[in-house]
């Protein structure tokens, strides 16, 4: 753990980490506005992207480029100032700094110089999708932007296959059919798959379809022009249990006691014939053994 000093920080400036729109430019908090228009700067992605945003707004605060070029030599700099008091908002082109984007290492240093860091949040790509997916909202994975290369994005691929949690990854329009294609090969063609592109655009669309009909579909309309960042989301599969009857489970345990079959052995040969969950052969069993 670093040093914490309470009274040292006083002294410093703070880091926001603000959320930007991801699409539609109304998408921004109120906080959000008025911490960009107070800061000395603000460390952004792309200074001609933010601009556009900026001057919708009103704000006038000066900019400084932070991406994942220069985010080593940006970053001593950008600390050196908080230290002497300035406070400094880190945004990204859309949606949430850090969160596939860059801003980690700025904020790691911040945390390590005892320098408070505040996020303002606000819009993410990947928490809309999720929202609007009904599918993914208890358990998931966010893995990020696949790799580019076909071995190391199908071993990801496969390492997340047949988990208790939906898995979540953007994709640029250019891999998009390529994608689809090895998810058939690695899961099947009839699994379902959502994806979300243009999320508060125009032209949004969040459909949910098997995996074989996404590739007809875009097959289909390979000429369209592919815009924005895609959002695929894999549900979970879902484990229904076996709703075997209770006087059957009970007396299968019952014929297990009768010919003095080990607790141990009694519970495994019931779990695997009727395909349940330990603990309700468990309660059955304890029941059952104490009449």
């Amino acid at each position: 753990m670093h040093n914490f000093d309470k009274k040292k920080r006083s002294n410093y400036g703070t880091l926001y980490v603000v959320a930007t729109p991801i699409g539609n430019i109304n998408d921004i908090t109120y906080r959000a506005v008025d911490i960009l228009s107070k800061v000395y700067l603000i460390a952004t992605e792309d200074t001609r992207h933010s601009k556009k945003i900026l001057n919708f707004y009103g704000i006038k605060t000066k900019q400084i480029s932070y991406h994942k070029y220069n985010e080593n030599e940006r970053s001593e700099y950008l600390i050196d100032l908080l230290i002497k008091g300035e406070s400094i908002a880190l945004i990204s082109d859309a949606g949430t700094p850090s969160i596939s984007d860059p801003g980690d290492i700025l904020i790691s240093e911040a945390h390590k110089k005892n320098i408070m860091v505040s996020p303002v949040p606000g819009a993410s790509s990947v928490i809309s999708a999720i929202s609007a997916s009904g599918q993914a909202s208890n358990d998931f994975k966010f893995i990020g932007f696949l790799p580019k290369k076909i071995s190391q994005k199908v071993n990801i691929l496969k390492k997340n296959n047949n988990n208790n949690y939906s898995l979540i990854f953007f994709e640029s329009p250019n891999r998009v059919l390529s994608t689809l294609e090895e998810l058939k090969v690695i899961y099947d063609g009839k699994k379902e798959l959502i994806i979300a592109r243009e999320i508060t655009k125009i032209y949004e669309d969040i459909n949910i379809c098997s995996i074989n009909n996404w590739i007809e579909y875009y097959n289909f309309n390979k000429n369209e022009k592919l815009k924005g960042e895609f959002v695929f989301i894999i549900p979970k599969i879902e484990v229904i249990e076996n709703r075997v009857p209770d006087s059957e489970i009970e007396d299968f345990i019952k014929l297990l006691l009768e010919n003095n079959i080990s607790y141990n052995v009694s519970v495994k040969v019931a779990c695997k014939h009727f395909e349940v969950k330990k603990n309700v052969i468990y309660k059955k069993y304890m029941n059952l053994a104490k009449k």
